[in-house]
């Protein structure tokens, strides 16, 4: 299914912290060695508030019943990070752009422009394995706005689109699922693949990302296996990554990964 465009918040300035865009999400990268940082994804300021305050390292904004990337409206993205920062809380905030096709690269570009200016920190946007995808990937270098490219394991690893995604000028790369029902990343790929996912992303000196229906029994292999980040949604959830996220569920992972 094609996202859609919408209009973009009116706003006075910019809710984004005076530094550089892509330093606070940059700079997970050099902070603590060694240590898995976890992102959540959050579809409205109420669970923004729940995983900002329980500490989370990286802030999502997505929309999970609209798709793998779905993307939150963006009135309410700009008024999460406003909130957000009016509150002092200083953690990346991310947010995708939906799920669009990777020929529609103008539409993309438009709502990755119209994301940034709601003041998040790195605008995620999916790339399909398919025609196209390198000048996707090249258009995104361009934007106006840091870009973190996301692939899809489900579609299986491009080793040309992973080179040229590393040696493009992004923050981060991250490996994703597109089919949540068919099972998390890690049964998607084999670990050795994750890791050379990771291994391919950090050597290039960007950080590296994983998502996909990860589960909680899984932050052993997610330590061992040393991504940047680890993404959650479904796990943080009773009744699945549809449903609201469970305090309880959210504060049990976040001690499970720092463990």
């Amino acid at each position: 299914m094609t996202a859609r465009l919408e209009p973009g918040p009116v706003q006075s300035a910019n809710p984004r912290a005076a530094e550089p865009a892509a330093t606070a999400f940059e700079r997970l990268r050099g902070g603590g060695a060694g240590r898995l940082r976890m992102l959540a994804s959050v579809r409205d300021l109420h669970e923004a508030r729940l995983v900002a305050e329980a500490g989370v390292d990286v802030i999502d904004l997505k929309e999970p019943a609209a798709g793998a990337l779905g993307a939150v409206p963006l009135h309410v993205v700009h008024e999460v990070v406003v909130a957000l920062r009016a509150a002092g809380h200083a953690q990346p905030v991310t947010a995708t752009v939906g799920d669009w096709p990777v020929h529609a690269r103008d539409a993309v570009l438009e709502r990755v422009r119209a994301t940034a200016a709601c003041g998040v920190d790195v605008v995620k946007v999916g790339v399909e394995r398919a025609d196209g995808a390198a000048a996707l990937l090249a258009a995104l270098a361009g934007a106006p706005a840091p870009v973190v490219p996301v692939f899809f394991a489900d579609q299986g690893l491009d080793e040309a689109l992973l080179a040229l995604a590393c040696w493009l000028p992004f923050p981060g790369v991250m490996l994703d699922t597109a089919g949540k029902a068919d099972g998390s990343l890690l049964e998607c790929l084999d670990a050795p693949s994750v890791r050379h996912f990771i291994t391919r992303v950090q050597g290039a000196g960007k950080l590296a990302g994983i998502a996909g229906s990860l589960r909680a029994s899984q932050a052993a292999l997610l330590r061992e296996l040393a991504p940047d980040l680890a993404g959650f949604r479904g796990a943080l959830c009773e009744g699945g990554r549809a449903a609201g996220l469970s305090p309880q569920r959210l504060q049990a992972l976040a001690t499970e990964i720092n463990n």
